[in-house]
């Protein structure tokens, strides 16, 4: 009984040891580049994020772009992205008024991710929508 626990700890900590240094050291500069990212609800965007974490919105059609099928192509008026050391990213974009959060797992080699997002319109507390969102680096 004892060699069968020993086992299983051992096991469990050389999968803890590999799981966290499959996510080791993400920073903003390794998110740098051309994301596209599509959403559930429909919608996706062409997201440009530079070494620090901001999403290039200048007038340019080259950098970001957002399009909902609904009202078409749009520029996003804002955005950030804040990457943990453990690969998840705070991505925070405003389009048209409207503020969307979305939290994502960057999987190794750190060219796709996935993970959820939710939409608040401006005055209202909560959020109006929700769903789930992919990602991966064109660029």
């Amino acid at each position: 009984m004892k060699k069968r626990i020993n086992k299983l700890l051992a096991t469990f900590i050389a999968v803890m040891a590999w799981s966290s240094s499959a996510y080791a050291g993400c920073t903003n500069a390794q998110f740098a580049g051309t994301w596209d990212v599509v959403f559930t609800d429909g919608n996706s965007c062409k997201l440009v994020v530079n070494g620090a974490g901001d999403i290039l919105i200048a007038g340019d059609r080259s950098q970001s772009v957002c399009y909902d099928p609904f009202r078409g192509v749009t520029e996003p008026d804002s955005g950030t992205v804040s990457v943990g050391s453990d690969c998840l990213a705070n991505i925070n974009l405003g389009v048209e008024g409207v503020t969307l959060d979305m939290l994502v797992r960057i999987a190794n080699p750190r060219n796709i991710g996935a993970g959820g997002f939710v939409i608040y319109f401006p005055g209202v507390p909560n959020p109006v929508a929700k769903g789930a969102l992919t990602m991966i680096r064109a660029e």
